[in-house]
């Protein structure tokens, strides 16, 4: 069956990467939450997917520069804020929750999350995705981890990398993913994972390719092509 992943929780109907809609797509039946990490200037490994805290907080400043005192000065002090790692992992680092998919940009957020993860005891419940420096920095670390291999380019990344980083999945842009490339992935053993699809027909091509997850808005429209959960509007 195909994965539905919930691209940072429910941003259609909550903001992005805070706990309500975290919440909100584990009720859509998302079967993995990915979310997307930072680290504050104190340390602190929060959620966040922008460089700057503009576009949805309203400061033209990077997370980096920022301690988590100024960042929850942001939020209302409630949900609508920057959750920390360490929150979503309390409420979600297990099962029943479904998995988390990480997506750290650099070496030091990963190795950031990765200890907090560790300390959690989630380190079953994580895969990770982004860039490829900081997935080589978490192989290098540790030989149980799990991770997606994320790709933008039609060319299949070369041997050495699979080899490399024995990612879980293959995780492509999904306009460059054809059949052909699908049977060629998986005939090597490894997992396809699509990113970011949000348009229904174009989720029930994927997953008729043989698609084996997709990183989605609207992950309750994966679940009814697969025969989860009805369509939630």
């Amino acid at each position: 069956m195909t994965l539905a992943i919930a691209h940072r929780g429910d941003p259609i109907r909550f903001r992005e990467n805070t706990l309500p809609a975290i919440r909100a797509a584990v009720s859509a039946g998302a079967d993995m939450i990915e979310i997307d990490l930072k680290v504050t200037a104190d340390g602190h490994v929060v959620l966040l997917h922008d460089e700057t805290l503009e576009r949805f907080w309203g400061l033209d400043r990077p997370v980096s520069d920022l301690t988590l005192a100024e960042l929850a000065a942001l939020g209302d002090g409630r949900d609508r804020r920057i959750p920390t790692l360490m929150e979503v992992l309390a409420e979600f680092g297990r099962p029943p929750a479904p998995p988390l998919m990480l997506d750290v940009t650099s070496p030091e957020v990963a190795l950031a999350a990765d200890t907090l993860v560790a300390e959690h005891g989630a380190s079953d419940h994580v895969l990770y995705c982004g860039s490829i420096e900081a997935m080589r920095e978490l192989r290098a670390c540790r030989t149980d981890i799990q991770l997606a291999l994320t790709w933008d380019r039609p060319d299949l990344p070369p041997a050495s990398l699979w080899q490399e980083l024995r990612p879980r999945f293959y995780n492509s842009y999904w306009p460059l993913l054809t059949r052909e490339l699908v049977a060629e992935v998986h005939r090597h053993g490894y997992g396809v994972c699509a990113w970011t699809v949000n348009d229904l027909g174009e989720m029930a091509r994927l997953i008729g390719m043989g698609v084996d997850a997709l990183i989605t808005d609207r992950p309750a429209d994966v679940a009814t092509l697969t025969g989860g959960l009805p369509v939630a509007r």
